[in-house]
């Protein structure tokens, strides 16, 4: 009853439906470099951060309708994705176009107006850096949507730089250099999770994997595990190298993030579990769902705000010296 009723919703409601609203928390990798670059307490950093949240809020709805446009037809093979509004019809492709267009607009002129505040000769890229990511977001994306997809490995690299893009992009508009290591380590992470999604794919739909996704032909579940095992080690490496790196404790002023990297641990090899566990659900879904990683992401959050206010005072900063 309920999907018929959602499958009856056409206009407004159908084009709500196709710009994946609850998807937008994958954009809060755009805020990544407020706590990690020192400016977590400044008011005019944080409007530009939501600035450029808000920007690719708008350019990854715009994508999402161009993805539903070019996999129409593949969708209606699959059991769930041809529920989706271009794919059931509710939803017009010329009418998933112009939204597109406009979003795309949107999300440009907000970035020229963010752009044009950050402007500085002497600033890497001339302060054009959130323009420069976020072009080069929409770019690969674009390319994704148009035949990348359907290319083995290639595919989930493009899945995660889209996040290192948002990333880089928030750094950006703060006016901040990211680290690399930090760079390496979320493309690690979210590297894993797209694998993730790909082995919950191939489970759910079983022999007609490869009917929906071209690329369902190349995957097993066998080799994505073990690809899901390197990428989630490298994750906490690379994690645990940033903590470790000189230039975070110089930035930081202790070397007291390496308290938070058994949580890091902890978190991941719990996620990687429940991948192994589920029955063929979304990984996000399995994250969001999960309220012990939920209680980890918290306390995570809460020691990196006590290690970045006070990791760096005299009481206990020498602890690790």
């Amino acid at each position: 009853m309920e999907r018929d009723a959602k499958r009856a919703k056409g206009g407004p409601a159908a084009l709500v439906e196709a710009m994946r609203i609850p998807h937008w928390t994958k954009n809060i990798f755009v805020l990544a470099a407020l706590p990690f670059g020192g400016k977590w307490a400044e008011p005019s950093a944080w409007a530009m951060a939501i600035g450029a949240l808000a920007t690719f809020c708008l350019l990854s709805s715009a994508i999402y309708l161009i993805n539903d446009i070019a996999d129409r037809k593949s969708d209606r093979a699959h059991p769930v994705k041809k529920d989706r509004p271009v794919a059931s019809g509710r939803l017009s492709p010329v009418s998933a176009a112009v939204a597109a267009a406009v979003l795309l607009a949107c999300g440009a002129g907000l970035v020229a107006y963010l752009s044009c505040k950050l402007y500085r000769t002497e600033m890497p890229l001339a302060g054009m850096g959130l323009a420069v990511w976020a072009g080069a977001y929409v770019l690969i994306n674009l390319a994704y949507n148009l035949g990348l997809k359907s290319r083995p490995i290639l595919d989930v690299i493009i899945v995660a730089m889209g996040f290192v893009l948002r990333a880089m992009a928030g750094a950006a508009a703060i006016a901040v250099v990211i680290s690399p290591w930090m760079v390496v380590c979320t493309f690690m992470l979210c590297l894993f999770i797209a694998l993730a999604k790909r082995r919950s794919e191939i489970i759910a739909l079983g022999d007609s994997a490869g009917d929906t996704r071209r690329v369902h032909g190349f995957y097993t579940l066998v080799n994505l595990d073990h690809m899901l095992s390197v990428s989630a080690g490298l994750a906490i490496l690379t994690y645990s190298l940033y903590c470790l790196a000189p230039r975070t404790v110089e930035h930081v002023g202790s070397a007291h993030l390496i308290w938070t990297i058994p949580l890091v641990v902890y978190g991941m090899f719990r996620y990687y579990c429940l991948t192994l566990t589920d029955d063929g659900d979304d990984p996000v879904w399995v994250l969001l769902r999960d309220k012990v990683l939920w209680m980890v992401g918290a306390v995570w959050i809460g020691c990196v705000i006590v290690v970045l206010r006070w990791g760096a005072s005299d009481a206990i900063r020498g602890l690790l010296q």
